[in-house]
């Protein structure tokens, strides 16, 4: 334990003995006020009850007394409670404050329904008196018993009617000889009939004598006689002259039960003998009646003692009453007392762990009860969240590095990472996903997976509904105009309600361009190969037959000497072809030199411009820039890659002129320095790119229209990546409704770099002059058949010579390329 602990803890214990002391009549109190409360209870009972009234009036005197005494004796105690706390506050004691503030809140919530209680009850016993001992119970009472008795002599009355007509009937049994005496079992049996017919329990014929001569019992019961009384009352009536049915006076008999109405009449027919009629009551009625009838009683006695009782019950109640409210006082007092104390203690623990201490602890005693409960609960939630915070500033650490090796990993790895959760939305993405993806950062996280890549979406939906719960293959998805090929492998969670999926893909564009690449080469070698061989014996036979037999041939030497030119020329374009193989196949080791991209491009354009007189060629040279577009490169190869742009560009503004001659076929070529790079742009305004399959055009074979190899491209682009730069390639609107552009970038060199030896240069000139490129070639081809097209029917030595002009032509324009 630390010092601070020890010192808490010798404070509580302090505080402790000072509620101790002002609660030292806790104890007597405690049991005081349960044996008062018995004792004025106990007051109330004997005063109200009949023993009361056998005691002399010093006893119930002193009784009144005591109780008196005890409720003096509580407000005493009381009055000195509240004066010892309120001593305490001023005394500015830690707690006083509050401690007065809830024996002063307790107080009144513990005395106010009590009063209330008192109040409502004083009111409503002195109305509930004066109702039951009013005239209205009075009369009701008295109207209660005065219609049991109407209703007792109705059934007297019925029952005389019905002695009277079974009187008639014996008689008139009696006249055909039907009495008990001549034939019992028909005059049983006519008793029977008598009580069925008149709804009786029984009827019972008794003699002169006072002996049951006959009986018809309907119900078994215990039907006795009437007494000797009630036998010579009836004998007094009947030598009266006076009804003889009413026997029974209601209340008289029977103080317990009134089963059944007995009538009884003196017959003469029956020799003096009497008819005995016994009408059954319900239980429910015969109930009521006794009721009503004990109830005469029972209220005069009362009302006789309701003074004596309303002086008595009001007496105890209100000493009741006074001890009730005096006890609750004290008990508000000490339970104020009792939850001060500890909530001290909890208090100060509480701050401790505000302020960040979570090994603070609260002492616990016995005394303490629910809050002691509570301490000891706050003590072991301190604990817990001690440990717990321990365990999660480790749990932290360990997943702040996770976290931060899971980015790591997932930044730095190539392959395209997305987490797919239950709902089909984005929880995560690493780089390469959203460039591949083309998504927004943060933005696609939480988004549907549907909504911004349908195509992995597909995938997803497979991979949860296979049984492995995994799927692969090959997607094509097209972000920002560009087509990109992706390897996909989704691997799903393996809960039944779905769960979340990673899906991991690599970006297999390039990978199978160059596949398709490496095996077109393939292709192109052994094509070359073959074709190459036999293509000199072509032509030198043909060359030969035409100056060996052109001489002999008399009969349309026309057609013979066309015959050879169209050989020699197809020849030509066969080689041509077998050159764009041979170059595609294997380019030539390129000799780099820092060279002006300014005069490659002059060049070029100078070419095309002769092969293409019909077309407009705008040339813009650095936009004004400072810095020269100098770059490190061999310029024949980035000749030929211009030249094949530029051509690629004139064959397509040449389609669209057959079907649209406006606007007229337009190039334009502009040069700028961007930092590091030199950027070239030609655009035109012919057909424009395709729409489908654009990232294909760079790839061998690749072609959109009827004639041509698909190489040149390829070879284009494979000329600018061995240099260091990229191809791309967009729509271009600027210069009529349709057009492309083609963007180069080279990485530019720096003023002063060093350039290849002389010998170098001396060998490029030299492979120039002994080899020309494929654009001059195809220049010098193009232009022998643009001039062979346009003069079909001329003779065979205009034509010869017309070529000979043709290829001189070439040939200059090879040197003019080679000089500049």
């Amino acid at each position: 334990m630390t010092g601070g602990d020890s010192a808490a803890t010798r404070a509580d214990v302090a505080e402790a003995r000072r509620w101790r002391r002002m609660s030292a009549s806790d104890a007597a109190a405690t049991f005081g006020i349960p044996a008062a409360a018995m004792f004025a209870f106990a007051t109330t009972w004997f005063l109200l009850s009949p023993m009361a009234e056998n005691v002399g009036r010093a006893v119930l005197l002193a009784l009144i007394i005591g109780n008196v005494v005890i409720a003096g004796t509580f407000a005493t105690l009381i009055g000195v409670r509240l004066w010892q706390v309120a001593t305490e506050r001023r005394r500015k004691r830690a707690g006083a404050s509050v401690h007065l503030q809830l024996v002063g809140l307790f107080c009144l919530v513990a005395a106010t329904p009590a009063l209330f209680a008192f109040l409502f009850a004083f009111t409503i016993m002195r109305s509930s008196l004066n109702d039951v001992f009013g005239d209205r119970v009075t009369s009701s009472i008295d109207a209660a018993r005065g219609l049991a008795n109407d209703y007792i002599q109705e059934k007297y009355l019925e029952d005389e009617r019905h002695l009277t007509q079974i009187e008639f009937d014996l008689n008139n049994d009696s006249l055909i000889g039907v009495t008990p005496a001549t034939t019992p079992i028909l005059f049983r049996q006519r008793l029977f009939e008598q009580a069925y017919g008149r709804g009786l329990a029984a009827i019972v014929i008794v003699d002169a004598d006072r002996r049951i001569v006959a009986r018809a019992e309907m119900v078994e019961a215990d039907f006795a006689l009437p007494n000797r009384a009630i036998f010579d009352k009836i004998d007094a009536a009947a030598a009266a002259g006076e009804p003889q049915g009413k026997w029974f006076t209601y209340g008289a008999n029977d103080g317990d039960a009134l089963d059944f109405l007995r009538g009884m009449k003196k017959s003469e027919v029956l020799d003096g003998g009497y008819i005995v009629t016994y009408r059954a009551m319900r239980s429910n009625i015969s109930s009521g009646l006794i009721g009503i009838r004990n109830i005469g009683a029972d209220w005069r006695d009362v009302r006789d003692q309701r003074d004596r009782l309303e002086r008595v019950f009001f007496a105890g109640y209100i000493v009741m009453a006074l001890i009730v409210l005096f006890g609750a006082i004290w008990a508000a007092m000490r339970a104020a007392t009792r939850i001060v104390e500890p909530i001290g203690r909890l208090v100060r623990m509480a701050q401790r762990v505000s302020s960040g201490d979570l090994g603070a602890r609260v002492d616990v005693f016995r005394r303490d009860g629910e809050l002691g409960a509570l301490a000891r609960s706050m003590n072991h939630m301190t604990a817990q969240l001690q440990t717990q915070r321990d365990d999660l500033i480790e749990t932290t650490r360990q997943f702040d590095r996770r976290r931060r090796f899971t980015e790591a990993v997932l930044s730095n790895v190539s392959a395209g990472v997305v987490g797919i959760d239950a709902d089909s939305r984005i929880t995560i993405a690493n780089r390469s996903a959203e460039e591949l993806l083309g998504l927004d950062g943060a933005r696609s996280v939480g988004a549907p997976l549907g909504a911004l890549a349908p195509e992995l979406s597909t995938l997803v939906t497979a991979a949860r509904g296979a049984v492995t719960r995994e799927a692969a293959g090959q997607i094509e998805i097209d972000r920002d105009g560009r087509l990109r090929t992706l390897n996909v492998r989704v691997v799903c969670d393996q809960s039944d309600d779905g769960g979340g999926a990673v899906a991991t893909f690599d970006d297999v564009t390039e990978l199978m361009a160059a596949h398709r690449s490496a095996a077109w080469g393939d292709v192109a070698r052994r094509i070359a190969h073959e074709i190459k061989n036999p293509l000199t014996p072509i032509q030198l036979s043909a060359e030969r037959l035409r100056r060996k037999y052109q001489s002999e041939v008399v009969t349309q030497p026309e057609i013979f000497d066309k015959c050879t030119d169209t050989i020699i020329r197809h020849v030509s374009d066969i080689r041509r072809m077998v050159d764009e193989f041979s170059s595609f196949a294997r380019m030539p080791e390129p000799v780099i030199s820092v060279e002006d991209v300014t005069e490659i491009v002059k060049s070029t354009v100078f070419t095309q411009r002769v092969s293409f007189p019909e077309i407009s060629f705008d040339v813009r040279e650095r936009d004004g820039e400072d810095a020269a577009p100098v770059v490190s490169c061999d310029d024949r190869l980035i000749g030929q890659a211009l030249g094949n742009i530029l051509k690629n560009a004139c064959e397509s503004i040449d389609a669209r002129l057959v079907a649209n001659p406006d606007p007229p076929g337009r190039v334009r070529v502009r040069i700028a320095v961007a930092g590091d790079a030199v950027r070239i742009e030609i655009a035109d305004n012919g057909v424009g790119l395709p729409k489908a399959q654009r990232e294909r055009l760079t790839e061998p074979y690749m072609t959109t229209r009827a004639k041509g190899t698909g190489l040149g491209l390829a070879i284009v682009k494979k000329v600018i990546e061995e240099h260091g730069g990229t191809l791309s390639f967009d729509d271009c609107a600027e210069l009529g409704a349709t057009g492309a552009r083609v963007t180069v970038v080279l990485p530019r060199a720096a003023i002063g770099e060093a350039t290849t030896p002389a010998d170098a240069g001396a060998e490029r000139t030299t492979g120039l002059a002994r080899e020309p490129s494929a654009e001059i070639q195809t220049t010098d081809y193009q232009v022998a058949n643009h001039q062979a097209a346009s003069a079909p029917g001329e003779n065979a030595p205009e034509q010869e010579a017309l070529d000979g002009e043709l290829h001189v032509d070439a040939a200059a324009l090879r040197g003019a390329a080679a000089a500049e």
